[in-house]
């Protein structure tokens, strides 16, 4: 299965693609509200929360190279922009990943933060596998990346990708991080383009997924957990 990894400002990148080139985006982009003065004491995302590039043109360009579905997952102050933005042109939902297994931060204080947000758009004739689902996704947190501050869950990438997409498509990921989106896509049959500003994040998520074992892989033998409750 083809995987080609571009180490590259996102918008430089798909500005390289053709019009609907890819089937399916799905990216999690930095939230830029961490790391901010006044932001979440006693958190540090480093580079990973830095938005290097324009919000407004970065969308455009998902838009113009995805044929089919759009999954951007993005902080609550972004919510609202990057939904008007696709809301205009495309059907969109906003979705939310609860967390089944939330970090236990300033719990005796407050509620627990156990979800993140996620702005769906698609376009006329897109795949969609999940008929009549919820767009509440309840999955754990990636704990055993230890290379990267905001993995996000291979399980909720794959379900993502099998919903929006069948075996041998393309799935984009601009904003690549740790390579969950890889993983899920090697896991799934789908072809995978990911692209990352930062050399060393990209350096290992090319290990991470050259190197798993379809047979011998922590997601493989959880699903197979399940299915046997």
């Amino acid at each position: 299965m083809n995987h080609v990894l571009f180490n590259s400002d996102a918008i430089d990148m798909m500005r390289q693609l053709q019009d609907n080139s890819v089937t399916m985006t799905l990216t999690d982009i930095p939230y830029a509200v961490i790391n901010r003065e006044g932001g979440i004491r006693n958190m540090d995302k480093g580079d990973a929360d830095v938005l290097t590039f324009d919000l407004h043109d970065f969308v455009e360009e998902i838009i113009r190279v995805t044929s089919g579905s759009i999954y951007i997952f993005c902080s609550s102050e972004q919510v609202s922009g990057i939904r008007k933005q696709l809301d205009d042109r495309l059907t969109t939902r906003h979705c939310i990943w609860e967390k089944t297994n939330p970090s236990p931060m300033h719990g005796q204080r407050f509620w627990l933060s156990s979800i993140e947000n996620c702005v769906f758009a698609r376009k006329a004739k897109a795949t969609f596998n999940e008929h009549c689902q919820s767009a509440v996704w309840r999955e754990s947190v990636e704990r055993s990346i230890k290379n990267h501050p905001t993995p996000k869950s291979v399980l909720l990438m794959k379900r993502l990708i099998e919903a929006s997409t069948n075996p041998n498509d393309i799935v984009l990921d601009p904003c690549m991080g740790s390579g969950s989106v890889g993983i899920a896509c090697k896991l799934t049959d789908r072809q995978f383009w990911g692209c990352d500003i930062s050399p060393e994040y990209v350096t290992a998520a090319k290990e991470r997924i050259d190197c798993l074992d379809i047979e011998d892989n922590p997601w493989i033998k959880k699903l197979r957990k399940r299915e046997k409750l």
